[in-house]
């Protein structure tokens, strides 16, 4: 038998190192049976976890987090730390370079403030001061020409004569192009709030005078607002709310122009731009031109946000009121739908 159990060795490994190699085979497969054991030993533990926390679970308790419960192996046996971990201080001191650097950030932008509020005052003064105007020439006639960006179509241009009442509020056009002859009446607090309108060809036209409240889907087709909106004081007073918010960001970029025009008339020409896009502010840069002679805001243009960065702002509003002419003692028949010299039926 002793020989036989020697055979295996001798056909596998010669004579001169089998005493050597013999003790070296001994203990790899006495490592592997340790390891196999603490392998199984390891499952077993492993297991039983899970079996504590089905029961955990079954009898409502709230078993602790995995990451807390579990040990290391090689800390199984290892005696406990002589000092308890510290928690983070929640009140840590605030870190004396950040707090100079808020500090320094906040008397930037307070700079900045002011600053914008020293280039704008210029813009906001022009503009009360032709607000009083107005304000003393509550009845006018005038060409009103406007062009629009409605729904994000190309630009639309209207030429009408506008004769406009402060109190009531009340407007008359009558269009000259396109769609020459159209006219619109509106008069605060009468006809339940609605305008009338008459178009002067096409099949419309048979439909005789028709009646439409300003915000109804049919009457803003072509406006970005509606009739309610029109007239240069309500022109200005968009501006107005505009500048005043633009007080509150020193990014504001403001460029006044004392010597520009609009056709012959001479004008003083106010620009604001935000670089940021950012609530209330709706426009990228608007512009205001006052004639200098009357003191009004004959002309406004609003540019939308470039869409992409590097791209041209684009034009989406411009009001222009030519011809401006004060009425002291307007009659109530031109704001009354029975004017014989109207074409309202």
């Amino acid at each position: 038998m002793r020989s036989s159990r020697k055979g295996w060795l001798a056909a596998v490994v010669p004579e001169g190192i089998r005493r050597p190699i013999v003790p070296c085979l001994v203990a790899g497969l006495l490592a592997c049976t340790a390891g196999v054991g603490l392998e199984a030993k390891d499952k077993e533990t492993r297991r039983a976890r899970r079996e504590q926390k089905e029961r955990d679970r079954e009898q409502g308790g709230t078993a602790a987090p995995e990451a807390a419960k579990e040990t290391p192996k090689d800390a199984a046996n290892e005696p406990a730390a002589s000092e308890p971990v510290k928690a983070p201080d929640a009140a840590k001191a605030p870190d004396k370079e950040k707090v100079a650097h808020k500090a320094d950030e906040t008397a930037r932008l307070g700079a900045g403030d002011a600053k914008v509020a020293k280039t704008l005052a210029p813009a906001l003064e022009a503009a009360r001061s032709s607000r009083e105007t107005l304000r003393k020439l509550p009845d006018y006639t005038c060409t009103f020409i406007k062009q629009e960006q409605v729904k994000k179509n190309s630009l639309t241009r209207q030429v009408m004569s506008l004769k406009f009442r402060r109190e009531p509020f009340s407007v008359y056009l009558k269009y000259i192009d396109p769609n020459p002859g159209r006219e619109v009446l509106f008069v605060e607090g009468r006809n339940d709030g609605k305008f009338h309108v008459r178009e002067a060809s096409g099949l419309l036209s048979y439909m005789g005078t028709i009646s439409l409240l300003p915000t109804s889907n049919d009457a803003m087709k072509e406006n970005r607002y509606p009739i309610t909106m029109i007239g240069m004081e309500k022109m200005l007073d968009v501006f107005i709310t505009e500048w005043e918010e633009s007080l509150k960001h020193a990014d504001t970029l403001v460029q006044h122009f004392p010597q520009a025009k609009f056709g012959e008339l001479d004008c003083q020409m106010f620009e604001v731009a935000h670089p940021q896009q950012r609530e209330p502010l709706k426009f990228h840069k608007g512009r205001v031109y006052f004639d200098k002679k009357t003191n009004l805001p004959i002309r406004s243009e609003q540019y939308a946000f470039p869409t992409k960065a590097g791209r041209e702002p684009q034009l989406v509003e411009e009001y222009n009121y030519l011809d401006v002419k004060a009425v002291d003692a307007p009659s109530e028949k031109d704001f009354d739908v029975k004017n014989e010299s109207y074409g309202f039926k």
